[in-house]
């Protein structure tokens, strides 16, 4: 499987995640998206990019189960501890075998 930050190619509008604030359940604010990888085999974004801070880095966060509320926000069910205690993703946002790995293990998602 592999990802892209392309938008998806089935003529739809991509989701337009960038810039928007990601907050938890409990709409605590936990850092912003900076970018999104889509799944080249079904062209649906699967990771949120999220800086969680300016020394914090960036974390890749699953799609699955969030959803964007009334005023824009990200809503995540995750907190921000969860989120900061995540794989880093690398500066060019390439998810390799190894870090597919990490967040499986970590989020036990299929990445």
């Amino acid at each position: 499987m592999t990802f892209t930050h392309e938008p998806n190619r089935t003529g739809h509008a991509p989701i337009a995640l960038a810039g928007h604030a990601v907050v938890d359940p409990r709409m605590a604010k936990v850092g912003t998206v900076t970018d999104v990888l889509f799944d080249d085999r079904a062209a649906e974004p699967r990771w949120a990019v999220v800086k969680t801070g300016v020394l914090s880095g960036e974390h890749l966060v699953p799609l699955e189960h969030s959803y964007v509320d009334a005023d824009g926000r990200l809503v995540v069910p995750l907190s921000r501890a969860n989120i900061k205690r995540a794989p880093r993703v690398r500066r060019d946002h390439v998810l390799t075998p190894e870090a597919q790995r990490e967040l499986r293990d970590y989020y036990g998602a299929a990445a």
